[in-house]
């Protein structure tokens, strides 16, 4: 009897893992636990060294400080995460579970960097991307009869948008959404637009922080009013809780916020009563 090959599934969050355990798939999944639109993305091939600085700068989140959860624990996780995905014989089978945001589609910029550096041959990879910012349980009962099958000039564009993105280019990931079709990463021009965006300008702000500023100027001083209108300038959402709470700390910290009993203002304005 010929033997079924090994499926890995990789998906981004624990909420999509428990609708992917609905569904009783063939195979492993592997949750892919990282955040790369913050802090350091090291310009270097060697992804030990890479995995050292993610680490050192991940132990600095407080829910990870507050949980025991030190830089050599998270190295090791990450180190699982990047062996996982490249330890994957030829005969065996990646699908790739994914939504629209930033936040996913820079994750999946890294897993096919990552593939593209292997120098054995590489397993069958499949992609399904979501038409929203967050994968539905119909998502994963349909998607894997229209996943897309993802063959090395997409893992060559992906590998490129990576490095734009990991060195900090923003003019470059823009004129690569214009020049790559991407064809089969539906959701990857759009993302690299945004990734732009994202990287801080001459004054060192992201959009992002600059419409966080421009929610303050607007009388939207608790977090709960920032965090919830920040989604209305995306059409893909992609900002946690926690992350939007660095982001503020972080605006804080420069003085271009000011945090008095739990509401921000600009400098110099008046606190709500």
């Amino acid at each position: 009897m010929e033997q079924s090959p090994f499926i890995l599934h990789i998906l981004n969050g624990d909420f999509a893992l428990k609708l992917w355990e609905q569904c009783n798939f063939q195979g492993q999944s592997l949750v892919w636990k990282e955040t790369y639109l913050e802090g350091p993305l090291p310009e270097t091939d060697d992804p030990a060294l890479f995995r050292q600085a993610r680490a050192q700068f991940l132990s600095g989140f407080t829910e990870l400080a507050a949980a025991g959860i030190d830089s050599c624990r998270l190295y090791h996780h990450l180190q699982q995460m990047d062996e996982t995905v490249l330890s994957l014989s030829s005969d065996s089978e990646l699908m790739l579970w994914f939504d629209r945001c930033i936040f996913d589609q820079t994750i999946l910029m890294r897993i096919l960097y990552l593939l593209k550096q292997q120098k054995a041959p590489l397993p069958r990879i499949f992609l399904y991307c979501s038409e929203s910012n967050c994968l539905k349980l119909d998502d994963f009962k349909l998607g894997y009869e229209q996943k897309l099958r993802l063959l090395p000039e997409d893992l060559d564009a992906a590998a490129r948008a990576w490095h734009f993105f990991q060195t900090r280019d923003a003019r470059n990931l823009r004129q690569l959404a214009k020049q790559e079709k991407f064809t089969t990463l539906p959701a990857m021009k759009q993302a690299l637009l945004r990734c732009a965006d994202e990287i801080p300008d001459s004054d060192g702000l992201t959009r992002t922080q600059y419409q966080i500023l421009q929610l303050v100027a607007a009388k939207k001083s608790s977090f709960k009013e920032i965090f919830t209108g920040l989604d209305k300038f995306e059409e893909y959402p992609f900002l946690g809780d926690t992350a939007c709470q660095r982001y503020l700390d972080a605006l804080v910290s420069k003085g271009l916020l000011i945090c008095e009993q739990e509401y921000y203002s600009l400098p110099n304005s008046s606190f709500p009563a």
